[in-house]
């Protein structure tokens, strides 16, 4: 009697432990409320405004803009004034042989360049001749940069398009959401594996912006003067097909460096750095859902057509 009791309460035991798997899961997911699914697909663009004397406009507002992506106006979701926004910043240093000769004065434009960011900001930098190599990873600590960027040295090629594509990978991994790449070089590139349409796509699917200065030697470069034919000149139209579509620039710095006492690529360094905190973040989730990996062309504007607008020209939907 006791054995067949004993029996029953193992099976009842047993029935009891089968329900309650189900029984707990209809309790934790009633069937009115299906699984909550979140999509993320903001799409974010630094943009810069300039008016006709090519100065930073600021002070503008959400409504101020329109964003249009294929023809199709868009709203914004997401809007901010970058003044104070902390950046994550890459610096190429372009150290291949032609650099000798203006190594010293490249150097003290990026030094300055970096002594006038935000102290909030991350910056990593990397050289590039024939080969690529980080050579100080990202900190804030501007004195640990300076020390790095004094002891590069110039020799070997120009992997020019290697160096941004690892940039721009490297890029991902800065805190900050706001992300920007400044290439200073004085050549065009001469032994990367990367081709300069690999180093546009790799650009325009990045959410950062590229800037570039190229410095320039004169009619056929720096090695224009040896026996054999040599010709270095910087590839600026390279360069702006690679910056232009992030909403940055390419400026070419040709002839003399020092114009009426002014440094002229020390200038133009620190107006880089002026312009990533004059700038504004927008974003907008794309009426168009489908995730079909073509690219959307986009277009920023202004309520006043005599401002210039600056952002990046598209991007490559998800699959």
């Amino acid at each position: 009697m006791r054995l067949a009791l004993s029996i029953r309460g193992i099976l009842l035991f047993l029935h009891l432990a089968l329900l309650m798997p189900a029984y707990a899961q209809q309790q934790q997911a009633p069937s009115q409320f299906p699984p909550l699914k979140v999509e993320v697909d903001l799409v974010n663009s630094s943009v810069t405004v300039t008016n006709r004397e090519g100065r930073a406009v600021t002070g503008l507002k959400k409504e101020d803009f329109t964003v249009i992506e294929d023809g199709v106006p868009q709203e914004i979701a997401f809007f901010h004034d970058d003044e104070h926004i902390p950046v994550s910043i890459g610096i190429l240093f372009d150290t291949s042989g032609s650099m000798v000769d203006k190594i010293e004065g490249v150097q003290d434009a990026v030094v300055h360049f970096a002594n006038t960011t935000n102290p909030g900001d991350d910056i990593f930098l990397i050289r590039f001749s024939t080969n690529v190599s980080l050579v100080q990873d990202f900190t804030n600590d501007r004195v640990q940069l300076l020390r790095a960027i004094g002891e590069l040295r110039p020799q070997g090629s120009t992997a020019l398009y290697d160096a941004i594509v690892e940039g721009l990978d490297h890029l991902r991994a800065g805190k900050h959401k706001k992300k920007a790449l400044l290439v200073v070089t004085d050549g065009n590139d001469t032994s990367s594996s990367a081709s300069l349409q690999e180093t546009i796509a790799t650009a325009q699917q990045s959410e950062a912006v590229v800037y570039a200065l190229g410095i320039g030697h004169g009619e056929r470069g720096s090695f224009g003067h040896l026996p054999f034919e040599h010709d270095d000149r910087v590839n600026i139209a390279a360069l702006r097909s690679i910056a232009e579509p992030t909403g940055g620039r390419a400026v070419l710095l040709e002839g003399p460096h020092h114009r009426n006492r002014v440094d002229q690529i020390d200038q133009a360094a620190v107006q880089v750095s002026a312009e990533l905190r004059n700038q504004y973040s927008i974003g907008y989730y794309p009426k168009n859902r489908a995730k079909d990996g073509t690219f959307r062309r986009l277009q920023v504007k202004t309520v006043n057509p005599n401002y210039a607008v600056r952002a990046r020209s598209g991007y490559l939907a998800p699959r």
